[in-house]
């Protein structure tokens, strides 16, 4: 038989209520919610309710060097125009089909953008491009506009969104566990997207 592992009230109810004090803060918008759990995190180790040996020995390196080298992507993709050039691309090749599948190319520009960055910077990068588009093709841009908002709430092929990481490490799970479930939940919507938004929002209101 196993031991049981010691039990701590004390630093059972810091940790927990480190936690809920992170979200709450990171909810509230009073900090970024990655500030406010690695604050938790270091007040934990802080009062001595986990070792600091213990620490380190579970921080996801790997995840870390992942995550950095896959934002520096994102940014070098804003800075260097490389996501106006893909837009770009898809109106060119998709302009024979008509509006609805331009705004699924954008749909899916947003998507692959959004897994490297967060929601709200994916939809602002290509918000602008969308809408433009919207309006020299003749066709209303809030439809468009709809359509990149919940494109870069999909965010599940990667690890990279905030609640995707929490259960990264604890779960025990690998890069390619995200991409097999998250891609088919991922083109999933899409498509729901795709069928759903023209009806809601118009492309031709009366």
């Amino acid at each position: 038989h196993f031991a049981p592992k010691k039990y701590n009230k004390r630093n059972g109810i810091l940790t927990l209520s480190f936690f809920i004090g992170a979200v709450i803060v990171g909810s509230l918008g009073w900090l970024p919610l990655s500030v406010s759990f690695l604050t938790a995190a270091v007040l934990t180790v802080l009062v001595r309710a986990i070792d600091i040996d213990k620490a380190y020995e579970n921080i996801e390196w790997k995840l870390l060097i992942l995550i950095g080298g896959m934002s520096s992507f994102g940014t070098a993709m804003v800075k260097s125009g490389a996501d106006h050039f893909l837009a770009e691309i898809i109106v060119t090749s998709l302009k024979d089909y008509g509006p609805l599948w331009i705004m699924f190319g954008f749909m899916v520009i947003t998507v692959l953008l959004t897994q490297t960055l967060s929601n709200a910077a994916a939809a602002l990068v290509m918000l602008p491009i969308a809408i433009q588009t919207a309006i020299e093709l003749g066709v209303e841009p809030r439809t468009f506009g709809i359509a990149i908002i919940l494109s870069a709430s999909v965010s599940i092929i990667t690890p990279m969104e905030p609640a995707c990481l929490l259960v990264y490490g604890p779960g025990k799970y690998k890069m390619f566990d995200y991409f097999r479930v998250g891609g088919l939940l991922t083109l999933c919507m899409l498509i729901i997207f795709r069928i759903m938004i023209p009806l809601l929002w118009p492309l031709y209101p009366v």
